[in-house]
């Protein structure tokens, strides 16, 4: 199939917004932010592109979260505010002016949801994402409506009480593709050769703060692809789990951080053909467009390389982010002479399996050592559930000790396993998912051949469950095929029960996955997330359970209402 598909890549310019104090009472101070023209008042959701006389804006929604010096502040927009031009921050902590210290005052940074780092003086390290996952103001007809974009921004002023507010920088660039006419899209990604499009970021710089080049070194993927997902929650069919994109020609936006001698810039916009189906995925066409010469991607800059026609390709699948590298066997052989042969092998979800209450949404934690533990429900984010409650017979926040509202039986190839739903970062398609049988991670923990060091003496087996990773105990899992025989992995001076960020991030890029400790949930008490992970299989024969410390692994069957963690795979073959 040959089809025209006009693609402009746009860098469109910052916009600001001016925060001015109101008052003072009781150590708190109100704060007013003003930031571009908005379409309509009474939109969820976070700011978002609209179009007003050929120039693009981004402009305030209620409920949007900013930081200020450490806390975190709701932004209100109110009837009479210029059409969102207008928002209140209410309860900021007031700073005393310090004439001798500029750099006391408020800083602020948009979204809070993105902040790494919580100071309470300075600008915090914020996180790019990997996935961003397409929102409309009208989601009955995108066409018509606008895309909401979380857009970084920065912004700082001195405590004193003649300042004249603060003025937000727009930290990074939006990347503006639009189509030659509606198409129903799935995905769209961009790529650089050269450049990290995603990742760890630091704002540096006070009355205009900047944003560095993103570091994914010790993220969860080194793949310089940052994708928009529009399948996002909402655009499919809960029933029949069929993939849906968004009917449009655009313009659809990808936040992009501001870089130089960008090499390679490649955009692929996957769009799905035919008719929802309940029993085959439906055909995916690939539209792509690169760019041949060096760029320089910056805020307050346009970039444009015009349109080329482009001829649709077939594709088997769609980007799956957050897959391990690492292929795993969890059956197969083992002969006299040692030698192993793998006749079944799978990869891993490189994060535990969230849910969120709220608006249903299914994704992976943002990294392998994440998980909720004591906070669970904070922002009402679960990720500790009773056995088969993947929501389309049992409901995943059950906690009430009701054997009708859990699965009793093996959920290996049924919609009752967590992996049919669609993981909003995993790829957002149904049944690509699933939970390990006991016997596979028996296999995978306990047959597997080859000696390595693992937390000092040899074991045989390629994982060790007395490890520690980003702060975080937890066990190491190790791919069939990781180099365990060389160095520097087989010295006593790798130690593998206190990997510094730097060893993990070589390791991860090699396939290691690391399963965090979770504790588990009786009713709403968590117990043990401090010193066991649990996590359910997908049967109950002769266990439903595995479990760990830094002593080991078992496996036990606890009652179906006991909340564990999940960890989702794919099969390879």
């Amino acid at each position: 199939m040959k089809k025209n598909i006009f693609i402009s890549l746009c860098m469109v310019m910052a916009v600001t917004a001016v925060l001015t104090s109101c008052k003072k009472d009781n150590d708190v101070i109100s704060l007013r932010a003003t930031i571009s023209d908005y379409r309509d008042t009474g939109k969820d959701g976070k700011t978002y592109i609209e179009t007003i006389n050929n120039v693009d804006w981004v402009s305030w929604n209620n409920n949007d979260k900013v930081l200020i010096n450490g806390t975190q502040h709701t932004v209100t927009v109110s009837p009479g505010s210029g059409n969102g031009r207008y928002a209140t921050i209410e309860g900021v902590a007031y700073v005393t002016p310090n004439e001798n210290n500029p750099s006391v005052g408020y800083y602020a940074v948009y979204p809070a949801e993105r902040v790494l780092t919580n100071p309470s003086t300075g600008f915090p390290q914020i996180l790019l994402p990997q996935v961003q996952v397409y929102r409309n103001d009208n989601p009955d007809n995108p066409a018509q409506g606008n895309q909401i974009v979380e857009a970084p921004m920065a912004a700082f002023c001195k405590a004193n009480s003649t300042q004249v507010g603060l003025n937000f920088t727009n930290l990074c660039s939006l990347l503006k593709i639009e189509l030659d006419e509606p198409m129903e899209v799935g995905y769209i990604t961009v790529s650089s050769s050269n450049t990290p499009l995603w990742g760890k970021a630091t704002i540096s710089g006070t009355t205009t703060p900047t944003l560095s080049a993103p570091n994914i070194s010790d993220m969860y993927s080194t793949d310089n692809t940052v994708t928009l997902d529009c399948t996002a929650p909402g655009l499919h069919h809960s029933a029949s789990g069929a993939s849906q994109g968004v009917n449009s020609a655009g313009p659809f936006y990808i936040v992009l951080p501001p870089a130089t001698n960008v090499q390679g810039l490649t955009v692929n916009v996957y769009v799905f053909t035919g008719t929802n189906s309940d029993q085959s995925r439906r055909t995916i066409l690939k539209y792509a467009k690169t760019t041949s010469n060096t760029i320089t991607i910056a805020s307050n800059n346009i970039y444009v390389t015009g349109s080329l026609p482009t001829q649709g390709e077939v594709v088997p699948d769609v980007p799956f982010p957050h897959l391990s590298t690492g292929e795993f066997s969890v059956a197969g052989t083992t002969s006299l002479n040692g030698s192993y042969t793998s006749t079944k092998r799978i990869r891993f979800s490189l994060g535990n399996l969230q849910y969120q209450t709220t608006d249903h949404i299914w994704r992976f934690a943002p990294n392998q050592w994440t998980t909720l533990k004591n906070n669970q429900g904070q922002d009402n984010w679960i990720d500790l559930f009773g056995y088969g409650t993947s929501g389309i017979n049992y409901n995943p926040t059950s906690t009430a000790n009701t054997s009708s509202l859990y699965a009793t039986g093996d959920i290996n190839n049924t919609e009752n396993d967590w992996g049919v739903n669609a993981i909003s970062n995993g790829g957002n398609q149904p049944n690509k998912w699933r939970t390990l049988t006991y016997s596979e991670l028996q296999h995978l923990l306990n047959s597997r051949g080859g000696f390595t060091f693992l937390g000092g003496p040899v074991s045989n087996r390629l994982h060790h469950t007395n490890c520690t990773v980003h702060g975080v105990k937890g066990m190491i899992i190790l791919p069939d095929d990781f180099p365990y025989n060389q160095r520097p992995y087989n010295s006593y001076n790798w130690d593998w029960q206190r990997l510094s960020d730097a060893q993990w991030a070589q390791v991860e890029v090699l396939g290691a996955v690391f399963i965090p400790i979770t504790g588990c949930r009786t009713g709403i008490t968590i117990d043990g997330y401090s010193e066991y992970g649990y996590y359910w299989c997908s049967t109950v024969s002769p266990y439903s359970r595995m479990y760990f410390n830094g002593n080991g692994e078992n496996y036990d069957s606890p009652d179906q209402y006991i909340g564990n963690a999940v960890r989702l795979v794919r099969d390879v073959n």
